[in-house]
């Protein structure tokens, strides 16, 4: 078995956990440690800047994403 870890949960670390996810074995283990509990789409920014999308638009909670997906 194997313990996988992916540092940032950002524009990088989320598709590599993905993409890693299905690289793993069932018995293997993948965690993200992330310093934030969301993912923000970064360069969507500007357009909360300007009103063109709310932060809820550019931003989701990881928790039930990476569950969804076994990712821990």
């Amino acid at each position: 078995m194997a313990e996988v870890v992916i540092l940032g949960a950002g524009i990088g670390g989320v598709p590599m956990a993905y993409e890693m996810k299905e690289e793993l074995r069932k018995e293997d283990n993948l965690t993200v440690i992330s310093n934030n509990s969301y993912f923000q789409f970064t360069p969507s920014n500007p357009w909360a800047a300007v009103g063109w999308r709310s932060k809820k638009d550019i931003t989701i909670d990881l928790a039930p994403v990476m569950k969804k997906k076994g990712i821990n």
